[in-house]
């Protein structure tokens, strides 16, 4: 099992299979891709489980999925290096 790690303190590798949470949209399983072309987000989650698409901003939680079942949520919406200090 692993921990929700912040967006802001590290980010998944390019194409690395994660769990992201966000307190507006909950856990999803999806993949992380870094977009520097984008124009609204350098840094996108592409959800496995239906279509759709969030940024870090989003989800500010993740952790690398390995075949686990959905982990809880993390005890805190935000984490603490969240900008705009949630």
């Amino acid at each position: 099992m692993s921990d929700w790690v912040s967006f802001f303190d590290r980010l998944p590798e390019d194409g690395q299979a994660v769990y992201y949470y966000g307190p507006d949209i909950g856990v999803w399983r999806g993949t992380y891709s870094y977009a520097p072309d984008d124009p609204v987000s350098h840094h996108l989650l592409h959800c496995g489980e239906s279509p759709g698409v969030v940024d870090r901003m989003d989800a500010p939680w993740w952790q690398p999925f390995d075949g686990q079942d959905k982990p809880a949520a993390p005890a805190d919406p935000y984490p603490s290096d969240y900008p705009g200090g949630e």
